[in-house]
């Protein structure tokens, strides 16, 4: 046998070799997507459980009870869109997040949703879809009362704590603030205490609710007005309609039912406008 028939009859096995492994692949891959073809909402439903990214260090919205227990305003809503779903607010794992951390574990798989304080925002829908905004807040400045601050140009070139991957710590850089970010709330209301810090700029919502706490309510304050509001929402991963749609679903029924106003109240978070105009919007008032 020649040298250049020997070669042609190797490269002509060889190529025989790949076509069937990719067809066996294929086969196998088409099998896969046929099992998954409802995505992330199939997933869930097959293992009947599904996996909620939330906060443990933004009481009253998310954190952990004096029992150990996942507690507070959105572990309520990640519940209740679980009973939504899965028809059982017990067939859910919750998974801690923070804000530098939560949409790289959805992205990664971690977990099927997040629901955590995530503010919608230009730069995160290009990494991610949001459901149906279900809330809204804007940043405060939790100080104490001797400071004598008027306006937020007042904290020019002062030091103030923030937290890692909130939104509006670019916003306050550019006026001219000092931004001490710390991972969680957890250290930025040491460095506060311990100060570090002129203030703590954060959720408006999330430090009113710190001031309900005796060892904060006597010294401290907010003396500012809430700058750079937005809505939150909660995240899916991109290309999941299916399930998106069911996400939004459950977030109309429970404005209609009055759910996070009513948890407003429950969680002792002050009223906001924003959760009264969409449960008067929804139900069509």
């Amino acid at each position: 046998m020649s040298n250049n028939l020997y070669k042609s009859l190797k490269i002509a096995t060889l190529a025989v070799s790949l076509l069937a492994a990719t067809l066996s692949i294929t086969a196998c891959t088409g099998t896969s997507t046929e099992g998954t073809a409802e995505g992330t909402l199939g997933a869930i439903k097959e293992k009947d459980q599904i996996v909620i990214g939330v906060k443990t260090d933004y009481s009253p919205f998310g954190f952990i009870d004096s029992d150990g227990n996942n507690a507070g305003l959105e572990i309520d809503i990640a519940r209740q869109l679980t009973e939504e779903i899965l028809d059982s607010e017990e067939k859910v794992e919750f998974v801690p997040v923070v804000a530098a951390n939560r949409i790289e574990f959805l992205k990664q798989g971690k977990v099927d949703i997040i629901i955590a304080t995530m503010t919608e925002t230009e730069q995160r829908r290009q990494e991610i879809d949001f459901s149906e905004n279900y809330y809204s807040d804007g940043a405060g400045l939790l100080t104490k009362k001797d400071n004598d601050l008027k306006a937020w140009e007042d904290l020019k070139g002062k030091k103030v704590c923030g937290v890692q991957g909130a939104f509006y710590n670019k916003d306050l850089t550019e006026m001219g603030v000092e931004m001490v970010n710390f991972p969680g709330t957890a250290e930025a209301y040491k460095a506060l205490k311990d100060g570090r810090c002129l203030g703590f700029a954060f959720d408006n919502s999330a430090l009113a609710g710190k001031l309900q706490e005796s060892e904060w309510s006597q010294d401290w304050h907010l003396p500012l007005e809430v700058i750079l509001e937005r809505p939150w929402g909660m995240g899916v991963r991109k290309g999941e309609e299916k399930f998106l749609t069911a996400v939004n679903d459950a977030i109309l029924n429970m404005e209609a039912e009055g759910f996070i106003v009513k948890g407003e109240k429950k969680w002792k978070i002050p009223p906001t406008k924003y959760a009264k105009d969409r449960m008067a919007k929804v139900k069509g008032e």
